[in-house]
């Protein structure tokens, strides 16, 4: 099924019978009429047209780009019928018509109409607008905005006495060596498919446009200081990379949201800049964000702050995709395809291929082809693991098609050798079990409140639904089962048991797991859906780094930390998520540690028995408890201050614990 075509405003205010356009915004079915009105004008210097039953007024306003409210000064009304003009000048009077809601007069697509709208959605909070008939000339205007105390300064409605800042927005453009973090997680969270076009919406330096389309995409960008000449059109996936942040007046970041979604044929990917990430000690406040010294602004986003704003403006439940991302999708197939994908285990797995074994009694299928497709079999088995089963002919990646076909083998024929003895055919079993656990997660999520619902699965999981289940209905009943018992603390308590036998994570105390988020699509599917439905209320698991879940209760505490590689890490969020009243608090604790957190890392995880061991340390030297309390950040810099200065006097093991904290950066940004 095709995505639905993106939403496009029609321009135009229209004002009883007559219609108000500016001249960027003729099109074919007004030119003519305009056109001949033009032609009778002699000349007059326009930018608005109105546009009338047997009239055409051509109205010259002060700079739409420098005036937030524009005076009319002069008009031409030409009478169509009979040709006679008639021309008023206004540059003389002292109480001149005043233009309101000028961005309905632009083009849909309009680079303006952001700042343009903010500007108007700030006069009616201010309910400047409540009686339109009263404030069509610039006196009238002037002593509505006196008597409510404001005055307009630009594009910004301000208290008068307020300090007038000048935000200097381009200063924030950075080069990047690399493609940025949103295109990263779009491209491997699938959002962003090969052969999908790509619209980099404040594109900046164009860095990313260059890397993407140095990859294949057809890429392209538009940033109003720096490629204020780039196209502005339509594309499979439109990139909102850190612009929203940087932009000081809230109506403004919605309108500009709405408009980088009026180009988004199947996706928008959206990023902004997090809170807990940064140190705003050197900011100074403005607004709801910070200004720099460098004249920037910076907003700082919530997770589930982010995922609000984006739903309110949009009307679409966005996806988070990392820690400040989201997607939102006008494709429901490609966001079901997403959606599973971000739920479902990540399969990391060798190859596997081996030659046929050399037994003269049974013959070889095909040895001479198999070894002369290798490769091409290689990819296949690698694709046909991420399903958990042999995939149709359209499945099959394009440019393996394409080499199949090259080869003058079928799809099929080419299925047939994966599934002999070439491959290791317990790979695929253990894939198909591991596909089907993460489609039972997937479709209990679906139950969820909050989550999406489709009326038709996308194709390719309807093919795993009849390869795993057989029907639809057999697997909304197992599924049905599976969130059932992830509200039973029975079956939360199997699989945290489970969990803590695997390595995946430990007990905190008597009733609480503590595990890392990346060990989430690793953990019994009980646990894992308990955890996704904390975090669609939160707005996504992505940037907590632990997750806390209560055994005996509905209750999920997301931890996020300044630097979770940290061998101290400093906690600079928590969400706590009681399921069961659908209530979320967010705190932001001030200096807590996250102490012993060796106990909580899988048992596979990189350098975790150096930071084990880093733990035990500190348990001997007394710093921290065995139940993992210790002091805050404050506190432990100054006790490392103090034990610094007694070396000589310090018992060895204390010391030890001392010196492996202070070595080289501080403690709570030291590697693990």
């Amino acid at each position: 099924m095709a995505p639905p075509r993106p939403a496009r405003q029609v321009g135009g205010k229209r004002v009883g019978g007559a219609v108000y356009l500016h001249a960027s915004a003729i099109d074919d079915q007004t030119r003519s009429v305009v056109e001949r009105a033009v032609a009778l004008a002699d000349g007059f210097d326009w930018n608005v047209v109105k546009i009338a039953p047997g009239s055409v007024s051509l109205l010259l306003y002060e700079d739409f780009d420098t005036a937030g409210f524009p005076a009319l000064l002069a008009s031409l009304k030409v009478d169509l019928e009979t040709g006679k003009a008639t021309a008023t000048d206004y540059r003389k009077r002292e109480n001149p018509p005043i233009l309101h809601r000028k961005e309905t007069l632009l083009p849909a697509d309009a680079p303006q109409r952001p700042r343009f709208a903010a500007l108007t959605r700030a006069a009616e909070e201010h309910g400047l607008f409540a009686e339109p008939t009263r404030i069509g000339t610039r006196r009238q205007w002037s002593e509505l905005l006196a008597s409510k105390g404001l005055h307009v300064e630009g594009h910004s409605i301000v208290p008068v006495g307020a300090e007038a800042i000048e935000v200097a927005r381009h200063k924030t453009a950075i080069p990047r060596r690399d493609l940025s973090q949103p295109m990263q997680l779009a491209i491997a969270h699938g959002v962003l498919p090969p052969g999908n076009t790509v619209f980099d919406y404040g594109c900046g330096l164009g860095d990313d446009v260059a890397a993407l389309s140095a990859a294949g995409y057809e890429a392209f960008g538009w940033d109003p200081h720096h490629a204020s000449d780039g196209p502005r059109r339509a594309a499979d996936l439109v990139n909102l990379g850190f612009v929203l942040n940087v932009v000081e007046d809230r109506h403004e970041r919605r309108e500009t949201l709405r408009a980088a979604w009026s180009f988004a044929r199947r996706a928008l990917v959206v990023a902004v800049m997090v809170m807990g990430k940064a140190d705003l000690t050197a900011l100074r406040p403005y607004r709801d964000g910070h200004l720099t010294s460098r004249g920037t602004f910076q907003k700082y986003f919530g997770q589930q702050e982010l995922r609000d704003f984006i739903e309110e403006a949009l009307g679409e439940a966005p996806l988070a995709i990392g820690q400040g991302v989201f997607a939102v999708f006008r494709d429901k197939d490609l966001e079901q395809e997403v959606l599973f994908r971000r739920q479902a285990r990540a399969i990391v797995r060798p190859v596997g291929m081996r030659p046929p074994e050399r037994n003269r009694s049974r013959a070889a299928p095909r040895p001479g082809l198999a070894e002369r497709i290798r490769p091409e079999l290689e990819t296949l088995w690698v694709a046909m693991l991420q399903r958990g089963r042999a995939l149709d002919g359209d499945e099959l990646p394009a440019d393996l098609l394409g080499r199949l076909q090259a080869a003058k083998v079928s799809p099929a024929r080419a299925t047939s050798l994966c599934l002999s003895d070439l491959f290791e055919q317990g790979e695929l079993a253990t894939a198909a079990s591991g596909r089907r656990e993460d489609l039972l997660v997937h479709f209990a999520m679906l139950m969820f409140p909050g989550a999406p619902r489709y009326a038709n699965l996308a194709r390719s999981i309807q093919r795993d639904v009849r390869t795993f289940f057989g029907s639809h209905a057999a697997a909304l009943e197992e599924a049905r089962r599976h969130m059932f018992s992830a509200g039973k603390p029975e079956a939360i308590s199997e699989g945290v048991e489970a969990a803590v036998a695997a390595g995946l994570g430990a007990m905190r105390d008597e009733e609480t797991f503590r595990f890392a988020v990346p060990t989430l699509d690793r953990l019994p599917p009980a646990v894992r859906l308990r955890a996704l439905c904390g975090g669609l209320l939160r707005g996504g698991v992505e940037g907590a780094d632990f997750i806390d879940m209560k055994i005996g209760a509905p209750r999920l505490t997301f931890i996020q930390c300044m630097n979770a590689s940290a061998r101290l890490p400093v906690i600079s969020e928590t969400t706590r998520v009681d399921l069961g009243r659908a209530r979320v608090t967010v705190d932001r604790p001030d200096g807590m540690v996250l102490y012993l957190k060796g106990r909580f890392l899988p048992v596979d995880a990189p350098k975790r028995e150096e930071q084990v061991e880093f733990d035990r340390r500190l348990l001997v030297a007394g710093i921290v408890t065995p139940d993992g309390k210790g002091p805050r950040l404050a506190e432990l810099q100054e006790l490392m201050r103090k034990r610094r200065g007694s070396r000589s006097t310090s018992p060895a093991p204390a010391q030890a614990a001392v010196d492996g904290m202070v070595a080289g950066p501080p403690a709570t940004k030291a590697a693990s």
